[in-house]
Order: structure tokens, then sequence, then C-alpha cells
């Protein structure tokens, strides 16, 4: 196989050399933020048995500069024979955590005030998909919850709903 390099500059297959160093720079800087990852994290990705070996061995020479140097060219080169993208997409999950559970508060606000608004009807809906949640406290807490939402001061129980539905779906 011709290196793509080697092909005129009119080739569709034809990419410069400093594509490839660029290219080649990114892979290295990603595999940095990769054996800079903590022993438990870096369980968690889903590299080859090879790569996490080759994870293994950069922890124990890290105080060595050189040979952590030529170990980072060859875990770059290993990297080249993963899936990237499910690799950078695990090492996005790892790094940001609250990005989860930020969509989950997001997701039980939205059945609070979806609560709020409709009554009974939603604790109907809610306590058929979480059969835990119990029935008569759900709506004692909507109805002082409404109370103090009417009287514009969202107070104790409007926050204890929250943490109800948080602690009960959570559980289901």
């Amino acid at each position: 196989m011709t290196k793509s390099y080697y092909l005129l500059p009119d080739d569709e297959n034809y990419v410069s050399k400093a594509e490839l160093k660029k290219e080649e720079k990114e892979l290295q800087a990603f595999a940095e933020q990769l054996v800079n990852l903590g022993k438990s994290q870096k369980k968690q990705l889903s590299a080859s048995d090879e790569l996490q070996a080759a994870f293994l061995l950069a922890d124990k020479i890290s105080k060595k500069p050189d040979a952590l140097r030529r170990h980072m060219q060859f875990i770059t080169k290993q990297l080249k024979d993963e899936d990237l993208d499910k690799l950078r997409a695990e090492y996005d999950r790892i790094m940001s955590p609250n990005l989860v559970s930020d969509k989950a508060m997001k997701k039980l606000e939205k059945l609070r005030e979806k609560l709020l608004k409709n009554g009974d009807e939603a604790i109907n809906e809610i306590v058929a998909l979480h059969p835990t949640i119990e029935r008569q406290k759900m709506r004692q807490l909507v109805r002082q919850a409404k109370k103090e939402v009417e009287k514009e001061q969202p107070g104790k129980n409007y926050k204890e709903l929250f943490q109800y539905l948080k602690t009960e779906t959570a559980s289901s």
C-alpha cells in the first residue's frame, strides 16, 4: 500500500505530512490524558488488554522521563488500533460525571413541576412506573408543595417532594 503522503496533492486519498503530524500530536496528547487518569478510572475504559498493560507500565516508569517519553510513543502507536471515538466518549464521561447527574436532576425537576401542574393524574402515572412510591405520601407532599408555590414561597415541602422523588425513583 502506498502511504497517503506519497500520493500527489490532487489525488483523493492524499494527506499532507503536516496533517499527519497534527493528527499524531493530537493522539499523543490524548494518550497523555489517558495515562494521567487514576488506576480505577483506567480500568473503566474499554481498551484492549495490551493497552491496559501499557497503562500499568506507564505508571511504574512515571519517575523516569526518558523511558516514559518512549513508552508514550508506544502507547500512541497502540491507540491507532483502538476505537478512538469510544475511548474519547468514555474519557469524557469519566472526566465530567456531573453531566449525567445534572440531566437526572433536570428530569426530576420536570417531574416535580408536572406533579404540581397535573396533580392526581401525574401521581397515578408515577406510581405505575415506580410501585415503591407511597401514593398517599406523594399526594400529601404535592398538595402542600402546591400551597407553597401558590403563596410564591416554595419551601420545605417543595424541596421535600424533590428529595422524595429522587430517592424513590433512584431505588426502582
